[in-house]
């Protein structure tokens, strides 16, 4: 008989320390809950989360570059 072996989980974005640091206490629970229980389907890189860090993150690199 096989053992089951959960799947492995998602794999981070590269930038996800410098958005993992930015995350208030509760928002650092919530992506652990969110680790927990979704497992393999929970993809930081598609929450609204991560995506508007992101597009603030990306305007902010733009307007220094623009100067």
């Amino acid at each position: 008989m096989q053992r089951y072996t959960p799947p492995k989980p998602a794999p981070l974005p590269a930038d996800f320390d410098e958005f993992y640091a930015s995350l208030t206490p509760e928002e650092k629970e919530l992506h652990v809950l969110a680790t927990e229980w979704l497992g393999s389907s929970y993809f930081i890189q598609w929450t609204h989360m991560y995506t508007k860090w992101s597009k603030d993150r990306r305007s902010r690199s733009d307007a220094a570059v623009s100067r």
